[in-house]
């Protein structure tokens, strides 16, 4: 187990633990709580369901958390692809391209070599429709490049310098949260839910004429964060002329927001 998934874990334990602990002397607040049919704290958002547990001294409810943020990194795919009857020229042109737009986005822009990564290259024959003869030789080079916080201005300039040093295709774009801010969300979303499963469990022991008086456990049921969202789907191409001017491309792509939602289950004890 990385010491980052570690963390996490020590880190969702600790706030299960805290909010348990604290529930007990939310017990005192819970004439107040039963006159609230639903909690808001900014960008939580908290729904729960309530089901009945065959031991008359319990009770068992699900709580929702959902937490929302932009994301705050960008990671592009983007690619050089050659093809040609010579394969030792084939295969020149596209490293020699590849460096380029590299080199391009490391001096030009700025991005330090650790968030540049080798995602995929090929070099295959390629043959004619009819025949199996070999007719030519194509090669695909692809890197990742990341952009983190206030790097994530640098999307344009990264395509700008990568195309016109030599690259002729963007595989996806995709934004993303860091590890930071998905960790953040989680927890968010977590105290969202044990908030809302505790007020619901208050109303509900409260309509029966009972009283909550202690917490028996806490499970996660579902820790759901939605995949990154592919803004290109496919290689895009773009033909660019060697001897073509440097063209500036300015590409209209939002972030928009990623939602972190957790749903848990509490069983309550009840007198």
């Amino acid at each position: 187990m990385n010491s980052h998934m570690s963390g996490k874990i020590v880190g969702v334990s600790l706030v299960i633990a805290v909010l348990a602990v604290a529930f007990l002397g939310m017990l005192a607040y819970s004439a107040t709580l039963a006159r609230q049919s639903q909690a808001d704290t900014g960008s939580v958002q908290q729904s729960a369901t309530t089901g009945s547990n065959t031991t008359p001294s319990t009770i068992t409810v699900t709580g929702t958390g959902i937490a929302s943020a932009v994301p705050d990194e960008i990671q592009i795919v983007l690619g050089v692809a050659t093809s040609g009857t010579n394969a030792t020229q084939v295969l020149l042109d596209n490293s020699n391209n590849m460096t380029a737009a590299i080199s391009a986005i490391e001096k030009s822009v700025g991005i330090n070599s650790s968030d540049i990564q080798t995602t995929n290259f090929s070099f295959n024959p390629t043959y004619s429709q009819y025949s199996n003869q070999i007719n030519g030789y194509q090669a695909s080079n692809q890197i990742l490049i990341t952009l983190e916080g206030s790097q994530t201005s640098l999307l344009d300039p990264v395509i700008n310098a990568a195309v016109n040093a030599g690259a002729n295709s963007i595989q996806s774009i995709q934004y993303v949260l860091s590890n930071s801010l998905q960790s953040k969300l989680q927890n968010q979303a977590l105290v969202g839910a044990i908030q809302s499963a505790n007020q619901t469990s208050l109303l509900t022991a409260q309509s029966e004429g009972l009283s909550v008086v202690g917490i028996q456990s806490v499970t996660i049921l579902s820790n759901n964060y939605p995949q990154p969202y592919d803004t290109f789907g496919a290689a895009v191409p773009f033909a660019v002329e060697s001897s073509a001017s440097t063209i500036n491309y300015n590409v209209p792509i939002s972030p928009g927001q990623t939602q972190y939602t957790v749903e848990v289950q509490v069983v309550y004890l009840l007198s």
